[in-house]
């Protein structure tokens, strides 16, 4: 019996070791997959802020994230606007320099995390110049269901005192899938690195004429530039105190959402004001359907030659002898037209 309880003791002793030695391999190291607690036959869009505090003592030299998220993240470090990007199979982490961002003491990551079909992940690591860990993924990071500017901007505290108002919001402990590789994620491989948010914009924002609202249900509301232009698209929306679901249709003519399959969707938190484009894209035309209340858009061009690195993935169609099937409608297609007797393809839509 002593021989058998040292043998069950020695594979249990391995099965723990195996995935901390397998993580030394990692570029993400311990960092683990999380995302908010929800049960998994919802498949109802999401959107969310997972935030972390950390703190440094020595601001390093140098300091970097390997990031990714499924589907698709905003992220702010200490509420600047580092890095953005979306998970497609095969995708590598974005890496993006971040030393000039840190400061002495109280630091805080917030990421916007969004997904069309509910389910997702993000992953996470911040190490310095030499490899040492500053902050990762994992349980302790706090999940919000509201924007709040307090929150990014890193004035708000994330344990709410016990005479706070009811308006400032609670958060709740993240959710662990587990260490890479896990899930339909794979191993983590980090990118070329791309400049830091302040470093991709190549001049202002260029600012699309006032919006034209359509008369038709869903709510339909196009923005035009007047030309072609490429890079981040921002939209401005009167906040609510639900999530707001849209679907967003661009290019260089106006879109038909009956008859055009859309480039995107726009998820906007409660009481947010805008939403903020995880990839960048060419357009002249932005339709946003289902949404209300849009005030305006903005476009922000970005360094021509780091731009291709940027696109989205463009994927061949598949199917048999590489013809596609026919698109099936995604959660967020299904929410904004479910609301309205109007469904694209039926007779009688408008």
């Amino acid at each position: 019996m002593t021989l058998v309880a040292l043998v069950v003791f020695g594979l249990g002793v391995a099965a723990r070791a195996v995935p901390l030695i397998e993580a030394r391999f990692l570029a993400t190291k311990s960092a683990r997959w999380i995302w908010e607690g929800r049960d998994r036959r919802d498949v109802s869009p999401t959107a969310f802020l997972a935030v972390r505090d950390f703190a440094v003592e020595t601001v390093p030299a140098r300091a970097r994230v390997l990031v990714t998220a499924d589907e698709e993240y905003v992220l702010f470090l200490n509420g600047q606007r580092v890095a953005a990007g979306s998970w497609e199979r095969g995708t590598k982490l974005d890496v993006v320099e971040v030393g000039a961002l840190l400061q002495p003491g109280h630091n805080r990551l917030v990421a916007e995390l969004r997904s069309g079909r509910g389910a997702g992940g993000f992953l996470l690591r911040l190490e310095d110049g030499d490899g040492r860990l500053l902050a990762e993924t994992g349980e302790d990071w706090r999940i919000f269901r509201i924007g709040h500017p307090g929150i990014v901007r890193g004035w708000l505290p994330l344990a709410r005192a016990l005479y706070d108002p009811p308006e400032i919001p609670t958060g709740e402990p993240a959710v662990s899938w587990g260490s890479p590789p896990t899930g339909i994620w794979g191993r983590p491989v980090a990118g070329a690195p791309v400049p830091v948010w302040s470093a991709l914009q190549a001049g202002p924002p260029l600012p699309a004429a006032p919006p034209e609202g359509l008369v038709k249900k869903p709510p339909q509301v196009l923005f035009d530039w007047g030309e072609s232009v490429a890079g981040y698209l921002t939209i401005a929306a009167l906040p609510k105190k639900e999530l707001q679901v849209g679907l967003l249709f661009t290019g260089d003519t106006p879109p038909d959402p009956q008859q055009d399959r859309p480039s995107g969707m726009v998820l906007l938190l409660p009481r947010q004001q805008e939403w903020q484009a995880a990839r960048p894209g060419r357009f002249r035309y932005a339709l946003v359907v289902g949404i209300a209340s849009p005030t305006r858009a903005s476009a922000q061009p970005v360094d021509a030659a780091v731009l291709p690195r940027l696109w989205p993935a463009v994927h061949p169609p598949e199917g048999v002898f590489g013809i596609a099937p026919p698109p099936l409608r995604t959660p967020v297609e299904d929410v904004v037209w479910g609301k309205f007797e109007s469904v694209p393809g039926v007779a009688g839509s408008e």
